[in-house]
């Protein structure tokens, strides 16, 4: 059956019928169901030859989302046509989640569920995706009218570190949720402390340009992916954001940057970018050290107001012992203090 997926818009200028063509392979088709009803032949659909053809005037009837008609035959198995389902009659208004961000402890005995409220607008949910990978409704989350329960089962499986994961819905913009993975159950054996100043220390300006010095006070070596290193600020403007690296001995590739909303905003910082590091950056050595000159901008290069913000330092020019840039091994916090 070609196609297997169509799409049909409810505004009136744009309907339109939708033709499929059979290859029967000496079979018959018995009937067309949505779900458990039966359609109509002759009124829903008309059959000339190997070509169906879906009324613009059922479509019309469905909802806004994906219908999916199954097409049965006097023999073998079934198909399906999947029908996107809009209507550009009116403006799509997008979907909200709250929160945007929320914690999860890897520990047995800390494992909840995480909860997300949506605000549909007038929507579906669509999916849920971690990447590429698609989560199973009803084993990895289950949905109960307008709230996502994400279940500890799945996000136990995840990495210490932060997991990004995407809501996507039958019309307007995806909206993502940051979940920030630690293990209580880890006791971390490493010490660590952290250095910092800001590059620029202008009040205002389009770029945040903290420095930091990552030192490991122990006497053992640390690997440089159990580590976490936080710095906490207002965003002054609700934008998109993009993260560089410009310098470590890491190497620059194998320095990670998340920004991070706060789900309640404190006055001194209302976003985190977290800095983190893949396997390929190796070890810290006992008694070592290593700089990540790091910036971060909003999209359209608008202004931050740097004074104020929890994580900022306005007077040294050099690196000094900074405890508003908080580290984390395992997800434990090993130095420094967050916001409160």
């Amino acid at each position: 059956m070609t196609p297997t997926s169509a799409g049909f818009d409810k505004k009136t200028a744009n309907q339109a019928d939708v033709a499929v063509t059979m290859t029967l392979n000496g079979n018959t088709l018995s009937a067309i169901k949505n779900g458990t009803a039966t359609l109509v032949a002759g009124t829903d659909y008309t059959v000339s030859g190997s070509i169906v053809t879906i009324k613009k005037a059922y479509l019309a009837t469905q909802a806004v989302g994906t219908t999916t008609l199954t097409f049965s035959f006097s023999a073998g198995a079934t198909q399906s046509l999947a029908v996107a389902v809009t209507d550009t009659t009116t403006p799509v208004s997008n979907s909200t989640i709250t929160s945007t961000s929320a914690g999860f402890d890897k520990k047995t005995a800390n494992q909840a569920d995480v909860a997300v409220t949506m605000t549909l607008n007038g929507n579906t949910l669509s999916a849920i995706k971690n990447g590429t990978a698609t989560l199973v409704a009803g084993t990895d989350y289950t949905v109960s009218g307008s709230t996502v329960t994400l279940k500890k089962e799945y996000l136990a499986t995840q990495a210490v570190g932060t997991t990004t994961l995407t809501f996507e819905f039958s019309a307007g913009a995806a909206q993502s949720l940051v979940v920030t993975l630690s293990d209580t159950s880890v006791a971390p054996t490493a010490a660590l402390k952290v250095q910092m100043y800001n590059g620029t220390v202008t009040a205002s300006g389009n770029t945040l340009n903290p420095k930091f010095k990552l030192v490991n006070t122990s006497t053992s070596a640390v690997a440089l992916s159990d580590v976490k290193l936080r710095y906490y600020y207002t965003i002054d403007g609700e934008k998109a954001q993009s993260f560089f690296c410009d310098w470590s001995q890491a190497g620059s590739a194998n320095v990670t940057g998340t920004f991070v909303k706060l789900p309640t905003a404190k006055a001194d910082a209302d976003y985190y970018l977290e800095l983190g590091f893949s396997s390929a950056a190796g070890s810290l050595a006992a008694g070592a050290s290593i700089d990540i000159q790091v910036r971060v901008a909003k999209e359209d290069w608008s202004n931050y107001t740097q004074t104020g913000d929890y994580s900022f330092n306005a007077v040294d020019t050099n690196f000094v012992d900074w405890t508003k840039a908080p580290a984390y091994i395992s997800g434990n916090l090993i130095w420094g203090n967050e916001p409160n």
